[in-house]
């Protein structure tokens, strides 16, 4: 057997020292009133004093002279220096130990590079000073089994970290009230890629970082909770004051209350976080950042997103930038504030997925230079909440911009207010809501030709309502809602909308509606074009627009329906129309309204008219199943002096109305007025001259053929003309012979007369189609002036016979109408 020399330990100790030793052999705790060196402390570690007590070595109050060492020490007892002094850093690099405790004490730095602690280790109430680029404390890679809790310590580097924990491995941390200052890009306090079985806390910690991070956690993997509730962090830099990069929660983050700033960079860096919840609940962001003051792209939260009453605040950028941000619940931002500069918002939502609900009630958004509210692509599985939302944008991207957006439930706008001074206030082209849209009592103030509000191609599952909202556009249209499709109801009533702008205020051209429309005790006004342009919108039960105010200018007509389907009725009852150019306050042309149109004349023709054609009506083409306030002649009326150019559909529809109602004669009456009217506004319609003398002769006759009467008794009178001029011929004689005598008697002297019913009976037999027969007996002496006169005249009565003959079966028959 070899003998082996016994281990060097030190000759000679202080009284302290030897008191230190006897209690570490009993367990105790020893308040020493003497310095102790620090290589009496490894040597107990170590087993060079004897067998130690399983409580370990505990000192308390005292003052450690020298440098403790303790790296690679493997001790079977732990070690607690519990408000100690500590002159010189200590260091346990790849130590092993059960358990440390430094609690309250003062150190110049602690390097635990690769510790390990089967338990606790407690750094509580630690002062502790350092330098240089691995921190005034360091815990790279260690293990600890148990908490390591660094809870209410001052940790202070003038360059480097203050606390350095990369790849630390520990059931838990706890950093409560840690006063940590650091200065450097590494950060103030490092966690990458630390790996916590439990809970992460930096409640009410104080972190600092002249030039860079103040927490640094980036790729950190926390089975529990992150607490940074009320937490202030401080940092500088384009790198930001908090990073929790690619970091992965099993709980809950929550930095509730917590204030974060950065005066040259973000606030907080956390794209790609993975977490349970997040919570930023009354929590303030002030940076100066170009991307973000808060940046979460590609987040992943597992359950709730929460930022209710919080602060953010980036006068270089982005607010709260959480693009491409998966939420498997709701999204909880009541009361946010935002501001933000640049062009892609206060609050980014682009391309996010949340699948509960979104509530942004009561939020305020701003950005001097660009959106409120990013939100194209956006998918929202429930509702979309923004009540009273106060969102002021700038410049071209829009104010709250939920282009191509998918809302599987509500949005709701009710009350909010929404500005820009370049481009619209709400731009949401190919919006789809599965639920209703409302933006009742919504005030919205936009600019430029896009529009103030945008809806172009949305699709609305539920209802569309905008009651009693005001819209205003000083160099555009108020709403642009051309070819979206509502499922239900499109509620404007009460609607405001000011504009300016050659396209419309309102624009719903091509819209879908599969239920009621409702434009009632609207208010609309545009100072260069149409107050509402409709056209092609289809509406698949009625169309209201009672008490509608609406003003327009230009060449288009103030309401323009152009090719508008409604299935229903159309009301305009108690309507106010205006064109300020004088022109068409209302355009149907190639409407169709299935049922009852409510439309009084005094709408359209508020004072009696002098003249042809004010044009203040377009009914070309316009079809309905009824008229349920104007009656035909009202309606007649404005055909014929409030329609700009002569038409003859409008004439055509109104007979066919009339005629389906079973009032014939009232049909008869307004084609009459038809042909009447083409041969006044139209005649170069009829052809030349002599067809237009034909057209009036006709009409005078005939009844245009829709008075097969008149044209009856023309025939009776043509007939008593023809039977009177024979009469009459037999009474005038030049040179012993009458106009019409006996043929007989050609050759006498004296002609022989006829008696009274042969002379009747030859202008009969001349003037008739069919001869009654008289000419072998009784003729026309055509040798005579005379007679020749009245063979003429008898020609002509003949002619005029033939064509009322004509016109009275034509009228008759009905085969033959004169179109125009």
């Amino acid at each position: 057997m070899t003998d082996f020399p016994p281990l060097p330990v030190l000759g000679k100790l202080t009284p302290a020292e030897r008191e230190l030793i006897e209690a570490a052999r009993r367990g105790d705790v020893v308040t020493p009133d003497a310095p102790v060196r620090a290589e009496v402390l490894r040597e107990l570690l170590l087993g060079r004093r004897g067998p130690l007590d399983p409580l370990g070595v505990r000192v308390e109050g005292a003052r450690i002279a020298g440098t403790l060492n303790l790296d690679l020490v493997e001790a079977e007892v732990g070690l607690a220096l519990t408000g100690c002094v500590v002159v010189n850093p200590v260091s346990v690099r790849r130590a092993r130990l059960p358990w440390l405790d430094l609690s309250g004490s003062r150190i110049a730095g602690f390097d635990g590079d690769g510790v390990r602690l089967e338990h606790d280790l407690h750094l509580t109430g630690v002062r502790a000073t350092g330098s240089g680029e691995y921190g005034a404390i360091c815990l790279r890679d260690a293990r600890i089994g148990g908490r390591a809790d660094l809870g209410d310590a001052e940790v202070t580097s003038e360059d480097g970290p203050a606390v350095y924990l990369d790849g630390l491995s520990g059931a838990a941390l706890r950093c409560a009230g840690l006063r940590a200052a650091g200065d450097g890009g590494l950060g103030a306090v490092r966690l990458l890629n630390a790996q916590v079985t439990g809970q992460v806390s930096f409640d009410d910690a104080v972190l600092t970082n002249w030039d860079g991070p103040a927490l640094h956690a980036d790729g950190l993997v926390a089975a529990g909770d992150v607490r940074l509730t009320s937490a202030k962090i401080t940092g500088a830099g384009e790198d930001g004051a908090l990073r929790l990069i690619g970091a992965r929660i099993g709980g809950e983050a929550n930095l509730t209350d917590a204030v974060l700033t950065n005066e040259t960079g973000p606030a907080l860096e956390a794209d790609r976080l993975h977490a349970g919840d997040l919570r930023l609940d009354g929590a303030t962001a002030v940076a100066a950042a170009e991307d973000a003051a808060i940046s979460l792209l590609g987040a992943r939260i597992e359950g709730q997103f929460n930022a209710g009453a919080a602060v953010v605040v980036n006068r270089r950028g982005r607010g709260l930038s959480a693009d491409g941000m998966h939420v498997l619940d709701s999204f909880h931002a009541d009361g946010l504030k935002a501001r933000a500069s640049g062009e892609y918002g206060a609050l980014c939502l682009l391309s996010a997925h949340i699948t509960g609900n979104l509530y942004l009630d009561g939020a305020e958004l701003a950005n001097d230079t660009g959106a409120a509210l990013s939100g194209d692509r956006l998918d929202v599985g429930g509702n979309f909440s923004a009540d009273e939302l106060t969102a002021d944008g700038s410049g071209e991207p829009g104010t709250v911009r939920l282009l191509g957006a998918r809302i599987g439930g509500r949005l709701d706008l009710g009350g909010a207010r929404l500005t820009n001074d370049a481009s619209p206030a709400l731009y949401a082209d190919g919006l789809h809501v599965g639920g209703n849209l409302a933006l009742p009592g919504a005030k919205v103030t936009g600019a430029g030709e896009e529009g103030a509000v945008r809806l172009h191609g949305a699709v609305v599952t539920g209802q569309l309502q905008a009651d009693g909202a005001e819209l205003a556009n000083a160099s555009g249209p108020a709403l642009v809602a051309d070819t979206s499709r509502v499922g239900n109801y499109l509620d404007f009533t009460g609607l405001k909308a000011t504009a300016s702008t050659t396209w419309a205020a309102v624009s719903v051209s091509g819209v879908r509606a599969d239920g009621h429309v409702s434009f009632d005790e609207a208010v609309l006004t545009n100072d260069e074009g149409p107050a509402l342009q409709a056209d092609r919108c289809h509406v698949a039960e009625s169309l209201s627009l009672k008490g509608i105010r609406a003003t327009g200018a230009g060449e288009e007509a103030t309401l323009r329906l152009l090719d508008a389907h409604v299935t229903g009725q159309l009301l305009l009852l108690d309507a106010e129309l205006r064109q300020s150019d004088g022109g068409t306050v209302l355009s149907l042309e190639g409407a169709v309204v299935e049922g009852a149109v409510f439309l009084a004349a005094a709408t359209v023709c508020a004072k009696p008219v002098r003249g042809p054609h004010p044009g203040t009506i377009d009914l070309d083409g316009f079809r309905f199943g009824a008229l349920g306030a104007a009656t035909w002649q009202e309606w007649l009326h404005l055909i014929r002096w409030h329609t700009a150019d002569y038409r003859p559909g409008p004439y055509q529809r109104l007979a066919a109305a009339e005629r389906a109602s079973g009032h014939d004669g009232s049909a008869r009456h307004v084609l009459i007025a038809q042909q009447r009217d083409l041969q006044r506004w139209a005649p170069e319609g009829i052809g030349g001259w002599p067809a237009r003398r034909f057209h009036w002769l006709w009409g005078a006759l005939a009844g245009y053929g829709y008075r097969a009467r008149r044209t009856a008794a023309a025939l009776l009178l043509a007939v008593i003309a023809a039977g009177g001029l024979g009469l009459w011929a037999g009474q005038v004689t030049e040179g012993g012979h009458h106009a019409a005598e006996r043929v007989a008697d050609f050759t006498a002297t004296t002609g022989t007369r006829c008696t009274t019913v042969e002379l009747i009976g030859v202008g009969l037999d001349r003037g008739l189609p069919l001869s009654p027969g008289v000419r072998g007996r009784c003729d026309l002496n055509t040798g005579l002036d005379a007679g020749q006169v009245f063979t003429v005249a008898i020609w002509a009565v003949q002619a005029a016979i033939w064509a009322l003959a004509t016109l009275a079966l034509v009228g008759y028959t009905g085969l033959v109408r004169k179109t125009g």
